[in-house]
């Protein structure tokens, strides 16, 4: 059987950044096998580091959420489960008094349309309007989601970088599962991007 030789640097170092730094330590170093004789030796490799996925192992992604005055319970449901794994931040409205969504969807579009937040989540009644206002932004790809399936697509196929949820027609828990597959699933790319890229009409 082999003999396992692990450096005390290699101890220490797994040490010091496994008490705090999991993930950052998992990206960082990447240790792998090399076989001699009746040895098996464990190396660093440190290979260019992606920055954003650094980044995105450190800080949390940050997503915009806005709503009208009919999804605004479901708005705080949404966030209040979020918060836990992103910086979320509220563009309103923060009452059920009767408001008009635009003014509320348009400064989240924009904070995700200039790169301030990655993606955001739209809430109303029907989920229309807000997705409506939102896609009146040059660069917001805003996907109205009744199921996480649509979500999970409007991601994969669209690069959606919004979708808008109808909170008279699905319950609080489908309206977590639809947020949650829309911020875990990734753009597929490919012949996604080539259709993508010929949607914005100038």
């Amino acid at each position: 059987m082999d003999v396992l030789c692990i450096t005390n640097f290699y101890n220490v170092t797994k040490h010091l950044f496994c008490q705090s730094y999991q993930q950052l330590f998992t990206m960082m170093l990447t240790i792998y096998p090399l076989t001699t004789n009746r040895f098996c030796y464990y190396s660093y490799l440190c290979p260019e580091i992606n920055l954003k996925k650094l980044n995105t192992a450190v800080m949390k992604r940050k997503i915009a959420i806005a709503a009208d005055h009919a999804g605004f319970e479901y708005k705080e449901i949404v966030k209040n489960y979020l918060s836990e794994k992103f910086e979320i931040q509220d563009f309103g409205t923060f009452s059920t008094d009767s408001v008009d969504y635009p003014d509320f969807v348009h400064p989240a579009a924009t904070s995700v349309e200039n790169g301030e937040n990655e993606l955001g989540i739209l809430i109303c009644g029907s989920g229309n309007g807000v997705q409506i206002t939102a896609n009146k932004h040059q660069k917001i790809r805003c996907a109205l989601c009744w199921m996480p399936e649509i979500a999970s697509l409007a991601r994969q196929h669209n690069d959606a970088n919004m979708i808008s949820i109808p909170a008279r027609f699905i319950s609080k828990e489908l309206a977590i599962e639809i947020a949650d597959k829309f911020l875990s699933t990734d753009f597929e790319g490919g012949r996604h991007k080539t259709r993508v890229d010929k949607i914005a009409f100038c």
